[in-house]
């Protein structure tokens, strides 16, 4: 059975990673949380691959609050670019492959999707940190494979970060509520991801993938299907960006197209609306409603 670590253990995406692998049967799941590794340790790379041994690693561990990472860039760039260079170093060592999740968050403001080989733009310290950690990955990894995600949703409701179900709390409490009409992306279910880093891992078509939910949407379109499959009558209502003020200057567009996908015939995944639908059907259950 093969071994499959998956760094940032207590994140929202990780969790489910490790919930979907364990219940293939199919992989030993090494759930490897920031008290287990602390990636920006050498030594504690080494020693934790050395006694484990992974044949795959799923890397999810990184500074994702963007905000965070305009206040402090040298800490993001520890992090998100020295802590990945220190994973795949020893990745190369032992034979193993490896997955690196990037952003989709690399490009501009025009409306579009973008496509993998496109230059990047990198308007925010966030970008910076995680193409830098791309660069690292490429360079001291050869069995690597960098994937950019669309807007993932996913998780429990423990997870501070679960989008979809804070859309749900802020709905209950609130006749009207307010969402972005001009900002775009591909919102992304974690737990159809999960099969996509599979097929990935199997096979030898390393480079760089985005990798999505079928479709894009403005914030609005988001929230407002969001706020629909969990059929409340809260109004949902279009306001400008600039009603959201952030330190970071996020771009405006994060539509990604599935292009390398295509190209080595690996499946794509569903739409975004029908990828909601699923994942609200099962908040539902969770929360008896």
């Amino acid at each position: 059975m093969k071994k499959l670590l998956i760094t940032g253990a207590d994140g929202m995406l990780a969790t489910d990673l490790a919930d979907y692998y364990k219940s293939c049967g199919c992989y030993h799941v090494i759930q490897a949380r920031r008290s287990d590794l602390d990636i920006t340790s050498k030594g504690m790379v080494e020693q934790l691959f050395k006694v484990q041994k992974p044949d795959y690693i799923i890397h999810t561990a990184a500074i994702t609050n963007v905000d965070f990472c305009e206040e402090d860039p040298e800490e993001a760039m520890r992090v998100n670019c020295q802590g990945s260079k220190n994973l795949a170093l020893y990745a190369e060592k032992i034979g193993a492959k490896l997955v690196y999740i990037s952003t989709c968050g690399l490009f501009g403001d025009d409306i579009r999707p973008y496509f993998e080989e496109e230059p990047v733009v990198l308007k925010t310290a966030y970008s910076k940190s995680k193409h830098c950690g791309e660069i690292a990955v490429a360079k001291n990894c050869s069995r690597h494979f960098i994937v950019r995600p669309g807007w993932l949703f996913g998780g429990g409701i423990q997870h501070k970060k679960n989008f979809v179900y804070n859309r749900y709390l802020e709905a209950i409490k609130a006749d009207v509520m307010v969402a972005a009409e001009d900002k775009y992306g591909c919102p992304t279910y974690t737990r159809h991801l999960a099969p996509s880093l599979i097929d990935l891992l199997t096979s030898d078509k390393y480079g760089i993938y985005h990798i999505s939910n079928a479709g894009s949407a403005s914030r609005y379109d988001y929230v407002k299907k969001i706020i629909d499959c969990f059929n409340l009558k809260t109004e949902v209502r279009k306001v400008d960006s600039g009603n959201f003020p952030r330190k970071a200057p996020v771009p405006d567009c994060e539509i990604i197209d599935n292009n390398n996908l295509r190209k080595n015939s690996f499946p794509l995944l569903p739409s975004w609306e029908s990828a909601i639908e699923e994942y609200v059907d099962i908040l539902k259950k969770e929360l008896k409603i």
